[in-house]
């Protein structure tokens, strides 16, 4: 299976809504998700704007230098997360920050705020020229911490039509982790899917029900074996397990590896990070992407 990047339904005859991407994410992207510490408003802010800032960029440099293929903007660190509206003065910042790693690096930006703040994400993408959102609560509804999660894909994707912002694709989380989804009991994961590709989503992302828990091999292969759209790992990939799962997904989003001890909360640590490197550079050389 080769979904191709800017066609979401691809040989269906089904015509794309979306428009040629600025910065093509690549076959088999590796995601590094740029964890940003707690923003004005939430509990745990320690109330230096800069510091948050340059902890940004300090990982982004990081990144860039290990060669990784995309970066991903999340509020992890919001603890506990709430639904939108987000504090205007984190809206603020984190616009600020997308900004200062846009001209920092040349690949594409992703942005995701918890919890299901998805239309201020998509904004703040189109403000500052980022290239994808992760997008929880896309289709259907489900019930997240902070409370009940509506879908969103019709009021998003009108958004990013009004914004002239057709480039920016959506990912979708499937049956989002951390979350209760007994109101879609009756639904599993390839239904969510079906329903998402019909909304007209440009990817799906699955995940194991917590942060820092894979994917459930048989489930992810069960949905990739009916997407017509690019399906990433959204958790729990880690040096011991990607070899398992680097021939199963089309994406991976990697945050907590990163980070010292495995934490998901944890500083990202420059060790970690190129054993990491080490195993993925050896998988992708095994097993290239097909064109």
């Amino acid at each position: 299976m080769n979904p191709h990047q800017d066609r979401p339904f691809p040989g269906t005859g089904r015509p794309s809504i979306a428009a040629p991407a600025k910065r093509p994410l690549p076959p088999r992207p590796l995601v590094a998700v740029i964890a940003l510490q707690p923003l004005p408003g939430s509990p745990l802010h320690a109330g230096s704007h800069r510091a948050i800032l340059e902890r940004a960029l300090t990982d982004a440099r990081l990144y860039a230098g290990a060669g990784v293929d995309a970066l991903l903007i999340e509020n992890s660190y919001d603890l506990p997360y709430t639904r939108p509206p987000l504090p205007a003065a984190a809206v603020r910042l984190v616009t600020r920050i997308a900004r200062e790693l846009r001209s920092l690096f040349a690949g594409p930006i992703g942005i995701q705020l918890l919890e299901a703040a998805n239309e201020t994400a998509l904004e703040i993408a189109a403000e500052t020229d980022l290239d994808f959102v992760r997008v929880e609560g896309y289709v259907f509804a489900h019930v997240g911490g902070a409370g009940l999660i509506q879908g969103c894909a019709g009021p998003l994707l009108r958004l990013r039509r009004n914004r002239n912002a057709g480039h920016i694709r959506i990912f979708a989380d499937l049956k989002k982790k951390h979350c209760a989804h007994a109101l879609t009991a009756d639904l599993d994961i390839v239904d969510e899917l079906k329903q998402a590709e019909f909304f007209l989503v440009d990817g799906v992302i699955v995940t194991g029900p917590r942060t820092g828990e894979a994917p459930a091999l048989r489930e992810l292969r069960r949905v990739r074996r009916h997407a017509h759209v690019p399906v990433w790992i959204g958790s729990g990939i880690t040096p011991r397990n990607l070899p398992r799962y680097f021939k199963e997904a089309d994406g991976f989003i990697v945050g907590s590896a990163f980070r010292t001890g495995g934490d998901f909360l944890g500083s990202t640590d420059p060790g970690r990070l190129r054993a990491f490197l080490a195993v993925w550079n050896r998988c992708r050389t095994e097993q290239p992407p097909a064109h």
